[in-house]
């Protein structure tokens, strides 16, 4: 592969979502002919203002695919349904099922190469500090965790699928993406942060993994067009050892909010969780509750995700810092904040 530029044409899946917006604007800015795939027919402008073609269609399908990846090179896979509530055949159908539409679709359109974007949870989210890194073995993950399985699933569709009718496939694996305009960690944890309800759990001592969505787009790039990426998985990280306390100080400092002020043992929150999440499955919520038990898990994960393949092989340089991300959100809420309130629809996750 060559460097990614000069009009060669790639295929960006959810790229009306968070992750998948910057991807394609970023493509489209190196210069690459962008097509977005995306099931939505309003709120493009983000996408067509900067050239870039939107292809109407569904990972479910096929017929929308064929036509979305013919003509493309690469194919960025972002696509996806990110939460940690709903039923499992709704997480297996867009992460499971429509990765494998989009895989052979990739194939018989004579895609060169596959990018598929999946997740360190499928690691099991460990608390034992340990370092954990591309060769580690999954973890047996929790029942009722339909998301890291789903993911793990999509991804191992992804790698069995390297070198098949000439298609080359990468798997790359963030950890907590996060940053402006995020729609799904952060706006959660601010929210139980206002309420002044968010506690330590065991002191907040353990090691966070984030991906800063600056420091990711870069890395996910190079996996594109890197010819040693083919048929390789990559940890992407920020590469800085961020304790849940200190993050959770920070962005209440940063956005004008009380710290919290409890600790409160593990067992204690996650039994809490499952009060919380039994009573919203008896009620028939169609919402994600206040809290989750994948979601302590996610906040009391402890481990160090080794990234040393990705500097290797890709290059990959985490160039925004902890502290400078959360200085930027906190510029981002206080020009939210003064500005005068628009009227808007609210919007689904792209997948």
């Amino acid at each position: 592969m060559t460097e990614l530029g000069n009009g060669i044409p790639v295929l960006v899946t959810g790229a009306t979502g968070f992750l998948g917006g910057h991807l394609a604007r970023e493509l489209s800015r190196r210069g690459c002919r962008v097509r977005a795939l995306t099931r939505r027919t309003s709120g493009l402008s983000a996408l067509t203002e900067q050239g870039i073609e939107v292809a109407h269609g569904d990972l479910l399908e096929e017929g929308s695919l064929d036509a979305a990846a013919a003509g493309q090179q690469v194919v960025f896979h972002t696509a996806g349904r990110v939460s940690d509530w709903g039923a499992r055949d709704l997480f297996e159908r867009a992460n499971v099922e429509g990765t494998r539409n989009l895989v052979t679709a990739c194939r018989e359109a004579g895609v060169a190469r596959l990018v598929h974007v999946s997740s360190l949870t499928v690691l099991g989210l460990p608390r034992d500090g340990r370092v954990v890194d591309e060769t580690t073995p999954c973890a047996k993950l929790p029942r009722g965790d339909f998301y890291s399985a789903s993911k793990l699933a999509g991804e191992r569709l992804v790698r069995e699928a390297h070198g098949q009718g000439g298609l080359a496939t990468t798997v790359v694996r963030p950890g907590a993406i996060w940053g402006p305009g995020d729609p799904n960690v952060l706006p959660r944890i601010i929210a139980v942060l206002r309420r002044g309800v968010m506690p330590y759990i065991d002191g907040g001592s353990n090691l966070l993994g984030l991906s800063h969505v600056a420091n990711l787009i870069p890395g996910i790039i190079r996996a594109g067009e890197a010819k040693v990426a083919a048929g390789r998985l990559y940890h992407l990280t920020d590469d800085e050892e961020i304790t849940s306390r200190e993050a959770l100080d920070a962005l209440a400092d940063a956005l004008g909010l009380k710290r919290p002020r409890l600790s409160l043992p593990y067992w204690a929150v996650y039994g809490i969780a499952a009060i919380v999440e039994g009573a919203g499955r008896h009620s028939g919520r169609a919402a994600p509750p206040a809290m989750s038990r994948y979601g302590v898990r996610f906040v009391a994960c402890n481990c160090r995700y080794n990234i040393g393949r990705a500097q290797r092989e890709l290059g990959y340089r985490p160039m925004v810092s902890f502290r400078q991300g959360v200085a930027a959100l906190a510029q981002e809420r206080s020009l939210e904040s003064s500005a005068p309130a628009a009227p808007g629809r609210a919007g689904m996750p792209d997948a």
